[in-house]
């Protein structure tokens, strides 16, 4: 592309002397352009290929949400505009899909995940991606029930996901963080780094409570169990 950039604008400079040049004829400014024109169609279609090329870059071509460094552009955008939340959401159980019906199935649950995803942020005025693995997040003007948002959505990902004759089920632990809008732009990558940071610990909180945000009765030691069971307790 810059050998065929720098033919062009050397045409495009001819084509200027010439159109400059008051003792130019028809026939010359004729052989000028149809230089020009092919090379100039040429460039362009050069372009339009590596816009598609980036656009892709910036896509997950399984989910078909923004990548990481798509969606980070567009939650500073957001989160230096007013206040605004931040949610990770981190699927449980989702490798033992993976491992045991293969990555076709991991990536039918991925898909589906991020269609709900998009459509659940797009809704609230948001912007989803997926920034790696099992892990997504979405960034949107802030709302004073964002926990009871969370919980719905938490329920939407973990809806069964048919993948030819399994259903297959994952959990979602989501972590939540907000700003109240007061962060200037220009620190703007600081603090959407400190909202991912607070949201991250939330949402590893969730998954210490267990699958799909369900907090599991503590296992105690065997010997204690076996006391539990075998020992009765004494009146109060």
């Amino acid at each position: 592309m810059p050998s065929a950039a720098i033919e062009t604008g050397a045409l495009l400079d001819r084509a200027r002397t010439d159109l400059a040049r008051p003792d130019a004829s028809p026939h010359e400014l004729r052989n000028t352009l149809a230089q020009v024109v092919p090379a100039v169609e040429m460039l362009l279609a050069e372009v339009c290929a590596l816009s598609g090329q980036l656009a892709q870059a910036r896509t997950c071509p399984v989910t078909g949400l923004p990548t990481r460094a798509a969606w980070t552009a567009r939650a500073r955008e957001i989160v230096t505009s007013g206040p605004a939340s931040v949610l990770l959401i981190d699927l449980d159980e989702f490798k033992p899909v993976n491992d045991r019906f293969g990555h076709d199935a991991g990536d039918a649950v991925l898909a589906a995940v991020g269609s709900r995803l998009a459509e659940w942020a797009t809704a609230e005025g948001g912007e989803a991606g997926r920034l790696g693995g099992d892990e997504f997040a979405v960034v949107l003007p802030r709302t004073d029930d964002l926990p009871a948002r969370a919980a719905r959505l938490r329920t939407l990902l973990t809806r069964p996901v048919r993948h030819e004759s399994r259903r297959l089920a994952v959990g979602a632990s989501i972590g939540t963080a907000c700003t109240d809008g007061t962060a200037p732009a220009d620190t703007s990558d600081a603090h959407l780094s400190a909202l991912l940071k607070t949201a991250d610990t939330a949402m590893y909180r969730a998954k210490g409570r267990g699958r799909r945000g369900r907090r599991l009765a503590r296992l105690l030691p065997l010997p204690a169990r076996l006391a539990h069971v075998l020992i009765p307790r004494k009146a109060v």
